[in-house]
């Protein structure tokens, strides 16, 4: 059996019909195999004006209606993400992540029977500490200039084997990502935590 996983790339939503949006979630979901995953990027607003909500369309459409769930699809997780330009380091957009599981058995199940070899390029720099700063936390901070790939390359590694497909939906197109890689994380932004004082290290007064 071929597993695969698949990111949905939906950018730019405030210039895609609802209907074509719909077509995507319909095609990406199509292509996710049991016990894998659909990961939906899409951006979020800035502003207070009205738009579809990509959310509310991606877990209607796949999920179900809340008093009738599908019972081939599960949540798993969701989490935002903010870029920055490469050089000033200046806020550039926010984007959002959710991923679905399709019901079946997990890629861990696969773990028994993979070799020590296999084991060892599917390992994930947990001690790394953009992954204990940034990976590991439901926001991500990266650089907006090559936000795809980094988004290709982290959610392949964390949800699955190197020998299983990982394809990225993005409009109507699909493209396979081949000869994938042990994560690497030395190019990516780590945050340095500052220390902001309190109010009541400041001398206000409050009451």
């Amino acid at each position: 059996m071929t597993h695969s996983s698949v990111l949905n790339l939906i950018l730019n939503s405030e210039k895609i019909p609802r209907e074509s949006i719909l077509n995507q979630i319909s095609k990406a979901n199509s292509l996710v195999s049991e016990g894998r995953y659909l990961v939906t990027v899409f951006d979020v607003p800035n502003n207070w004006n009205s738009r579809i909500s990509i959310e509310g369309l991606l877990i209607s459409s796949t999920l179900g209606h809340v008093e009738n769930r599908n019972p081939n699809w599960e949540f798993y997780g969701n989490g935002a993400i903010r870029t920055y330009k490469t050089k000033s380091l200046k806020l550039a957009r926010t984007l959002q992540w959710n991923i679905l599981r399709r019901s079946g058995d997990k890629p861990f199940a696969r773990r028994s029977s993979m070799s020590e070899s296999e084991l060892t390029r599917n390992t994930i720099p947990v001690s790394h500490k953009v992954f204990t700063r940034d990976v590991a936390n439901n926001v991500w901070h990266l650089k907006d200039e090559d936000l795809q790939a980094r988004l290709e390359a982290r959610f392949s590694a964390l949800l699955a084997w190197q020998d299983e497909d990982f394809k990225v939906v993005s409009g109507l197109r699909k493209r396979d990502i081949l000869q994938r890689s042990k994560l690497t994380l030395n190019e990516d932004l780590v945050g340095v935590p500052t220390k902001v004082p309190y109010l009541w290290n400041m001398g206000d007064v409050l009451f």
